[in-house]
């Protein structure tokens, strides 16, 4: 098994596996929600049934992820020539957020959620952010076009 690790709940991710009242459990599915006090909840349902587990988005939980598959001889970069990375901010009790064009910058997110705590009251916010990796071929592996078309 791999190494344990504590990770937000918001973080666990389909496939991992979660210590769960003295057991691991297997992570078939990840889903928001949102509690009727308007926090994020995370439910994790797992592989053999069971009750899912509704656990708040910034609890820690024991994880213990499976080394991921890697072909061998290729590293994973960060991508930014195609496109940027982008940005999402959200309101955790109203699901308000900047307007998209303004939310990738982070200062103008950073302002909005100032604002919209002073003015409404709300306090919570979640932020995304969601960018492409490139497989680059290590020591001479790879045929310099990638299984979906690209280069």
């Amino acid at each position: 098994m791999a190494t344990e690790q504590l990770r937000c709940a918001v973080r666990v991710a389909r496939g991992d596996l979660v210590h769960v009242q003295g057991e691991w459990r297997e992570v078939c599915a990840v889903r928001l929600d949102r509690y009727a006090t308007g926090g994020m909840a995370v439910v994790l349902t797992f592989a053999g049934g069971g009750r899912p587990l509704r656990v708040p988005a910034d609890r820690p939980v024991t994880v213990s992820a499976p080394e991921p598959p890697r072909r061998p001889g290729w590293t994973f970069v960060e991508d930014a020539s195609d496109s940027p990375a982008v940005h999402e901010t959200e309101c955790t009790t109203c699901g308000e957020g900047p307007e998209p064009a303004a939310s990738q910058d982070i200062a103008v997110r950073h302002l909005w959620c100032a604002e919209h705590a002073a003015r409404t009251g709300h306090t919570g916010f979640l932020a995304l952010r969601v960018g492409l990796l490139r497989a680059v071929a290590v020591g001479g592996v790879g045929h310099g076009r990638d299984e979906c078309g690209g280069g």
